[in-house]
């Protein structure tokens, strides 16, 4: 279903949370990466909506390699957001996820 040579080289394990997700810098989320965020959803059949994003948490686990609080962003800065990169078929891409849904993706107490 995908060719991701480069997500094997950040992660060997199946569950995968926060404790093990890198915090990352600031200027790896710019806005060629934003764009290609779209492939998260199209390319994983997750629409953007809270429910399927808490449903598929295992299959966003999977893909994530990642994350900076929202604030911290150069490129599309929002409060209360965490920005999440993922890389799915070679390519580096990133979205925001509401703080609710990346506690509850990622299963942060």
């Amino acid at each position: 279903m995908f060719n991701n040579e480069k997500y094997l080289q950040y992660k060997n394990k199946q569950s995968f949370y926060i404790n093990e997700l890198p915090k990352l810098y600031p200027d790896s989320f710019d806005w060629s990466r934003w764009r290609l965020g779209i492939a998260i959803w199209r390319e994983l059949g997750i629409s953007c909506r809270y429910y399927d994003i808490i449903e598929q948490g295992e299959v966003l686990r999977k893909f994530a390699i990642g994350y900076l609080p929202g604030h911290k962003l150069i490129c599309r800065p929002i409060l209360n957001e965490v920005a999440v990169m993922f890389i799915i078929d070679d390519d580096f891409c990133w979205t925001h996820l509401r703080k609710e849904e990346f506690y509850n993706v990622f299963k942060i107490k």
